[in-house]
Formats: structure tokens, C-alpha cells, sequence
């Protein structure tokens, strides 16, 4: 994701772009009268992401690329499409299936503008690799008409093997993919106050929404490190973080949906000591708009994205819960090199321009080093009765970090 050195108050709002704003204002202050003027933050972050019609990814204003709000790897170029390419022609060709047919399914969950599953499938075809069916659970209504006038556009022979689906499938076989998906996922806001774990909540005065405290939170509902006993590494007051809960649910319904196979998530974030690290005192929580990156939540209500990184142990633990097995995790830059995309941009650069050479050049700075996206990225694979290991996991094994 970009950010620019734009001031936050400089951004000047469509009158599209300001309705959807009033009106999804106006549904929230309704919830905050209902429940006497606090909603816990999730509930905030819900309604301002995914609120039908005039949430953040169910309205029809531009999100992905230049002229959005932030560029996912995807979006930067085709050699992210590439290397995940490589790793899945692996899945596909050592994982033979136990029913007839489809026997290779691969599901996109959130499938953002579209160009992953463009990149992603043209490239498998060259590799001999196709899916005999792809599906794409998107629950965005605007995003799904996005991707299926590209796809249409740019694979007409392949567009009748894809699918859009309204919810995850019973007895899947095969791989379900998710790119910065899980960051999405509404996350519950708690700071640190007279010693106590209080709720962050939101409510509304003097025509702006503000934050508040909550009740305290019992300590059996937090990650295990910020329910330890204090001592001389005792969390101090006003540290402010974020935790998931609605991820159990989440995880646990993708383990159902699987029968064999793998789920590989890639996202922002880091395992529980680093997530809850000390001098970590404001959390992680991001909002996007106009690729300019701040931690103002409050603010443009339906029109900026709101992310908070993902504890990656959590995932781990609720992962194993549900009988399936951790069977990989690393950093973007150990997936992506050890799929070759050193070796892949090589091979393009003879064929390519200057100026072409210097963007791939940018791109693979973005995608794989540590100040980028190379180290923040992480992937991890999940799996149900595999057999065989993916790739993209031996060169920088970082298992033993969860």
C-alpha cells in the first residue's frame, strides 16, 4: 500500500462521495441511539466497511490502483501473479483429487478489482496449470461486476469455468486463496487504563465521532499476552491495541468448507510477540485514502479503507483448533523468491524497454524488501489432508516465530 505526504484535511470530497458519507453517518448515529450512545469499535468498523450500498467496499467509488486509495501487490504488476502461479501449479500437480470432477478448484476469497485472478490465470495456463474451476466469493456487489467485466474482457475462453458464489462451498477440494482479506475483518480496539483492559468504543458529539471507553474486558477473551500476570513487563497505561475475534468464526467456517487441500493467506502482520511487542503502544490500526496512510478511524466514514495488521499466532491457534494443520509460514520476500521471481523478471527484462526494466526494478523493491512489503507480508498455509508440501516455505521458515 502507498501513502503521500498529502495533508489529511486537504482532501476534497465528491458530492457522490459526501453523500454516501451523510447517509452512512446517519445509520451509524442510529445504531449509537439504540445502544445508548456507545457501539463497541467493531461494530463501527463493521458498518463502515461493509454496510450495504454505503460501506467502504459495497459502494461504487473507486478503491484499488493509481486512482484509488491504496495499491495492493497485485496491482503493482504481474510478477506477485506469477510466482503465486508457480506455488499453485505445485498444489495442483501433487494433490490429485478423490472425486471425478472438477478435481482442481481454486477459490478466490475477495477478489478486489480482479487483476490477481486476470494475472494469476493467465499464467497458469502457460504453466499447463489451469483450474478446472475458479470461484470467487465476493461480497461486495460493486467489486463483482468490476471483475466480471475484466475477466470477461481479458480470458473470454476461460470466463465460463469461473464462478461467483455467495458462500463458501460444502466438501471443497482444493486451494482457497486470500489476499489481504483477513486485515479487513473488523477487529476490536482495547486500551490499557488504571491498570485495567477497557473497551474502545465509539460515540458521537458535536457533529464528529469520537472514541470512548467501554467496560473493562474480561481477560479470558484477550490473546495471552495481554491477559498475563503484570510484573516488570506489565503492558503500561494508555497502550492501545487490537484484536480479532471475529476471526475464530471465520476460520472456522473455511476448515468446514475444506475437505482436502490447502488456504493460504497473505497479509499484513506479525506473530503475538511482535503484535503485542512493548513499544507497540498505538497499535497497528491504519486507515487509506488517496494513498495516504493514517490512523484516524473517525473519519471519512465510508470513504477510506481501515485495516489493522493480523496476529498470524491467533490464526495459528484457531487454525489447529480446527483440525487443520499449519503447514507453512514466511515473509512475502522468502515466498516470492524462492517461487523464482528473481529468475522471472530476469527473463522479462530481455524483451523489455529502460523504462519497463526500471519499473519492474520499483516493483520488486516494493514487494520484497524490508521496509516495503517484503518482511511486513506474510503467508501462511493451512491445510486439511495434504500429502504434499507447496513452495514457497523451506527458504525463510519462520514456523518456530508463531
Amino acid at each position: 500500500m502507498k501513502q503521500s505526504a498529502k495533508p489529511l484535511e486537504s482532501f476534497k470530497l465528491s458530492e457522490q462521495a459526501k453523500g454516501i458519507q451523510d447517509r452512512l453517518s446517519a445509520k451509524i448515529q442510529s445504531e449509537l441511539f439504540k445502544q445508548d450512545g456507545k457501539i463497541p469499535f467493531s461494530q463501527f468498523m463493521q458498518m463502515a466497511l461493509y454496510e450495504p450500498g454505503l460501506g467502504y467496499y459495497q459502494n461504487n467509488l473507486h478503491k484499488f490502483g493509481e486512482k484509488g486509495d491504496f495499491i495492493t501487490a497485485p496491482e503493482m504488476g504481474s510478477n506477485f501473479a506469477k510466482c503465486l502461479a508457480r506455488s499453485i501449479r505445485q498444489f495442483f500437480h501433487d494433490s490429485p483429487s478423490t472425486e471425478p470432477t472438477p478435481s482442481r478448484v481454486l477459490l478466490e476469497i475477495g477478489a478486489g478489482s480482479g487483476i490477481l485472478a486476470v494475472n494469476l490465470l493467465m499464467e497458469l495456463e502457460q504453466l499447463d496449470a489451469l483450474p478446472d474451476q475458479y470461484l470467487i466469493l465476493e461480497p461486495s456487489a460493486q467489486l463483482k461486476n468490476q471483475q466480471k467485466s475484466l475477466l470477461k474482457k481479458r480470458l473470454p475462453d476461460y470466463f465460463s469455468n469461473i464462478e461467483w458464489i455467495s458462500q463458501l462451498p460444502e466438501k471443497l477440494q482444493g486451494l482457497i486463496l486470500a489476499n489481504e482479506v483477513v486485515d479487513a475483518i473488523p477487529c476490536e480496539r482495547v486500551r490499557r487504563v488504571d491498570g485495567q483492559w477497557r473497551q474502545l468504543g465509539v460515540s458521537y458529539a458535536n457533529g464528529d465521532f469520537n472514541d470512548c471507553l467501554m467496560t473493562p474486558v474480561d481477560v479470558d477473551d484477550l490473546p495471552s499476552l495481554l491477559s498475563r500476570e503484570c510484573g516488570e513487563n506489565c503492558y503500561p497505561d494508555d497502550y492501545t491495541t487490537e484484536y480479532r475475534p471475529l476471526a475464530k468464526g471465520w476460520i472456522k467456517a473455511l476448515a468446514n468448507s475444506l475437505d482436502s487441500g490447502a488456504i493460504l493467506l497473505i497479509d499484513y502482520g506479525y506473530s503475538e510477540s511482535e503484535f503485542y511487542h512493548l513499544q507497540r503502544v498505538q497499535g497497528s490500526l491504519r486507515c487509506f485514502i488517496s494513498h495516504h496512510s493514517h490512523s484516524q478511524p473517525l473519519q471519512y466514514v465510508g470513504l477510506q479503507d481501515i485495516t489493522a495488521h493480523v496476529d498470524f499466532s491467533q490464526i495459528a491457534r484457531i487454525a489447529y483448533e480446527n483440525a487443520l494443520e499449519i503447514s507453512g509460514y514466511t515473509s512475502q520476500a522468502g515466498f516470492l523468491l524462492e517461487n523464482g521471481i528473481t529468475e522471472i523478471s530476469d527473463e522479462r527484462a530481455q524483451n523489455q524497454t529502460p523504462e519497463q526494466r526500471y519499473q519492474t526494478s520499483q516493483e520488486l523493491q516494493k514487494l520484497l524488501m524490508p521496509g516495503q512489503m517484503g518482511e511486513v507480508i506474510k503467508v501462511i498455509l493451512l491445510s486439511k489432508n495434504l500429502e504434499t508440501q507447496i513452495k514457497g516455505f523451506t527458504l525463510q521458515d519462520h514456523l518456530h516465530r508463531l
